[in-house]
């Protein structure tokens, strides 16, 4: 039985596969909002505004009117201030086991929500005007019962194949991306910021070439497929001995970063840079303080890692920093290095990244990079996956858990 938490996730992945199928639905131009003004999701056309709020109870073995009341609650108060607008409500549920026919919200609903007793839904009770106009907001107002979440899930992958995505593509690349694309949007505060047409959705997903892997896409029931797919693109730029690579990090999310943020790195050096070709020292820049960064890198010294942090002293100092290391060929193809790492704190000198670009840049976890320039770089995101998956995806370990 999937714990609650398991129930919330699968709650905001419902709402999401809902939206794209509003989104692969409507008119090219039409506007789709996600975590609209009003609901979950709106959909403007040129003459009228439907407002979709969207609820998912795969714990419910039948359908509870209450279980809606906050709802319709919401959706009176904003009819009740709307009235001459053109809008239609749609609240679209799934309860599992929900017989036939389905339940209707009728005006005895409605009443016995105005009526609720319930102190969570007072502030809501209180926000309707008395005296709404019930039976004219029932003329606008639809509940329809969604399917199953494997059902949506297998929906949405057949409108995105009918709207032109190759067929082969769609589980591993489309899909998720498409997730990913909305979950984006959800977060962003600007109201216009969330808004898309399905013209620019499809032309969006259509240039992607990687797999968006997230803390959504993560929580996919093809997780393992999405990281296989992951691994498989990024290997085209790994195997390439000379290329400059930067790993940005933020611990925060991950739960396994500090058993395993040392051992990810010897792995990697061991595979990616331990050649005479080798020649770009990989850097590691982690959102931490100095003693967090002093931490790792004596970690690192410990399993024969030396890391430079570029500090003279008690100062920092960029062209220490950026030194090229002295080396020496070790044993057979092998060379020893003076350093096999560069390491800093982003917050205290992230933007020395800036003076000097790389190939790859490695954006994992959920940090703020807005302040690095990125233009002519590939970058690589990673976010949700844990230092395992990370490991897996690039290769330099055959397992993720």
């Amino acid at each position: 039985m999937p714990r609650t938490a398991d129930y919330t996730i699968q709650g905001f992945l419902y709402q999401f596969n809902k939206t794209a199928l509003e989104i692969l639905s409507a008119q090219d131009e039409d506007k789709v909002t996600v975590e609209g003004i009003i609901e979950d999701i709106e959909v403007a056309t040129p003459t009228t505004l439907t407002a979709v709020q969207c609820k998912y109870h795969e714990a419910s073995t039948s359908f509870t009117a209450s279980a809606v009341f906050k709802a319709l609650l919401q959706m009176l108060k904003h009819f009740s201030d709307n009235q001459s607008a053109s809008i239609r409500y749609i609240l679209f549920v799934h309860f599992s086991g929900v017989g036939t026919p389905a339940p209707v919200i009728d005006k005895a609903v409605l009443e016995a929500a105005l009526k609720s007793k319930d102190k969570a839904l007072a502030k809501h009770v209180e926000a309707v005007p008395t005296g709404v106009d019930l039976d004219g907001f029932l003329g606008r107002f639809t509940m329809e019962f969604g399917p199953c979440y494997d059902e949506i899930v297998k929906r949405v992958g057949e409108e995105l194949e009918a709207n032109g995505m190759p067929s082969g593509e769609i589980e591993t690349l489309a899909y998720p991306n498409a997730i990913h694309k909305i979950a984006s949007l959800s977060v962003r505060h600007n109201v216009t910021e969330r808004q898309i047409t399905k013209k620019d959705f499809l032309s969006n997903l259509m240039a992607i070439r990687k797999t968006a892997i997230s803390r959504w896409t993560l929580a996919l029931k093809t997780r393992e497929k999405l990281l296989q797919a992951r691994r498989k693109q990024l290997k085209i730029h790994l195997d390439k001995n000379s290329r400059l690579r930067y790993f940005v990090i933020d611990p925060s999310n991950i739960e396994d970063f500090d058993s395993e943020i040392v051992l990810l790195i010897s792995d990697y050096i061991g595979k990616y840079h331990f050649k005479s070709a080798h020649i770009d020292t990989p850097i590691l820049c982690l959102h931490a303080n100095r003693n967090e960064i002093q931490e790792i890198q004596h970690r690192l010294y410990l399993k024969g890692i030396v890391a430079t942090d570029g500090y003279m002293g008690r100062q920092f100092e960029e062209s220490f920093f950026f030194r090229e290391p002295l080396a020496s060929k070790f044993t057979g193809n092998e060379v020893k290095r003076e350093f096999s790492l560069r390491i800093l704190s982003f917050s205290e000198h992230g933007k020395v990244l800036n003076n000097r670009k790389c190939d790859d840049l490695f954006i994992i976890g959920d940090p703020g990079c807005d302040d690095l320039d990125t233009v002519d770089i590939n970058v690589e995101r990673l976010a949700g996956a844990t230092i395992k998956e990370i490991k897996y995806a690039m290769g330099v370990s055959n397992v993720y858990e």
